[in-house]
């Protein structure tokens, strides 16, 4: 999933530098973005950096700002919108879920549980709803699709 982010948000970062922004280099700014995207929480930072500085030589305080705000509104939309939803079909939860499975197991886990959010909460799911079939009602609450088709039971 990590690289199916990767490569929109270089190209989004690259049009944003080059085109909105005009910072000089806007390739390597997107290939910068794309390759920092696979380093969790830090990449995002590590990515910025250098085009913010160039911004602030190029343009003041101002295009550095505007920079960092760009950067940080792509970062926003990519990892607060689109990746949840996307992670959220791949496995079988709902967007709403794996973004609520994010905050709760930061909160009990700290940053460790925050990697391990998606995995957690399928781990929870599997041992508490798939295991019994009593509970395949909540099925579509927890992945946002269609209820499962129940039987006619001519047993």
């Amino acid at each position: 999933m990590i690289a199916g982010a990767g490569l929109p948000r270089g190209v989004i970062v690259l049009l944003g530098t080059a085109w909105a922004l005009d910072i000089p280099l806007p390739f390597l700014w997107g290939l910068l973005s794309f390759i920092t995207n696979y380093i969790p929480n830090i990449g995002f930072i590590v990515g910025v950096v250098p085009p913010a500085l160039l911004g602030l030589l190029q343009g003041g305080v101002e295009k550095m700002i505007w920079v960092i705000v760009v950067y940080c509104a792509i970062n926003f939309v990519i990892q607060s919108i689109i990746q949840p939803k996307v992670v959220g079909d791949a496995v079988g939860l709902s967007a709403t879920l794996s973004f609520l499975s994010l905050i709760f197991w930061g909160w009990v886990l700290g940053p460790l549980g925050a990697l391990l959010a998606i995995p957690l909460s399928l781990l929870a799911k599997g041992l508490l709803v798939d295991i019994d079939p009593t509970t395949k009602w909540i099925t579509p609450l927890l992945s946002g699709g269609p209820p499962p088709e129940v039987d006619g039971g001519t047993d």
